[in-house]
């Protein structure tokens, strides 16, 4: 078993459909080097320039809320590219019971089941900056859902907190056994508790995403 080749895609448009297209479609693009996820504020809309205006999402003063908006940072066009139905119906937009989101497709075969992590950095070794929870997995404010078999199932899924191995989701059932496009949903939550960060927290741009998985 060699290993198999990954491609992230995320759904920019509105129709809650399946890739067709390991490249891309009309419907995904691919993220590519130099291309990064953000959530913006209401404010912010596809197609605006990356040199351009940029909305941070607004902290509340109290309790949490969802952020509004999730954006591919497209380096190749320069904008900001709408995913447009990430989260649920509480960031105030297309969010909602949405299965195909963002995918991975995997080329071939794998030994264990792809799961989908968050980690501080590159280097993939520590889950323990604020944003994912100092040290406390469930206060991680990114949360995600596995859609690969199904639909999240309520409009305000709540999703599992993700913070490196302690607390993330398994993308399918078990290990590959072919090629396979793999779905998931992620959204990310405002705490008032944030506005006692520093600001180089807020805006901390070495989170990684990552997909964990073995081969032979």
């Amino acid at each position: 078993m060699s290993r198999p080749s990954v491609n992230i895609l995320f759904n920019t448009s509105g129709n809650d459909v399946a890739c067709t297209n390991p490249a891309g479609d009309t419907n995904f693009e691919k993220l590519d080097s130099g291309d990064f996820i953000v959530w913006r504020d209401g404010q912010q809309n596809g197609g605006d320039l990356l040199s351009g205006a940029s909305y941070p999402a607004v902290i509340p003063d109290s309790g949490s809320i969802e952020a509004a908006k999730m954006f591919l940072m497209n380096n190749t066009s320069g904008e900001y590219d709408h995913i447009q139905l990430a989260g649920t119906t509480e960031g105030g937009f297309s969010g909602g019971d949405n299965r195909y989101v963002c995918a991975a497709w995997f080329s071939g075969e794998t030994a264990s089941a792809p799961y989908l992590e968050a980690y501080d950095d590159g280097t993939h070794e520590t889950w323990e900056s604020l944003p994912l929870g100092d040290g406390t997995p469930a206060n991680s404010s990114f949360k995600a859902i596995a859609t690969t078999n199904g639909d999240p199932g309520s409009d305000t899924w709540a999703g599992t907190p993700l913070a490196g191995e302690d607390s993330r989701i398994a993308l399918d059932t078990g290990a590959l056994s072919t090629s396979k496009y793999l779905y998931w949903n992620m959204k990310q939550i405002l705490s008032s508790t944030m506005l006692t960060w520093d600001t180089a927290e807020w805006f901390n741009s070495n989170l990684v995403f990552a997909i964990h998985f073995t081969y032979a």
